[in-house]
C-alpha cells in the first residue's frame, strides 16, 4: 500500500510540474495553445460557371 501511494506521489508531482512548467513557458512566450486550440481552416467551394 505504501508503494502505492509513493507512486501516486511521484505521478501527481510530475503532472504537477509539467503543468506549472507549460503555464510559465505561456506566460512567456504564448504561443504553445495557439499550436493545440486553433480552429482548422475550412475549405471552400468554388461556384462552377455554366
Amino acid at each position: 500500500m505504501q508503494q502505492l501511494m509513493t507512486f501516486l506521489a511521484v505521478i501527481a508531482g510530475l503532472v504537477f510540474s509539467v503543468a506549472v512548467a507549460l503555464a510559465i513557458e505561456e506566460l512567456i512566450f504564448g504561443k504553445v495553445f495557439q499550436l493545440f486550440f486553433t480552429p482548422a481552416p475550412v475549405r471552400v467551394r468554388a461556384e462552377q460557371k455554366r
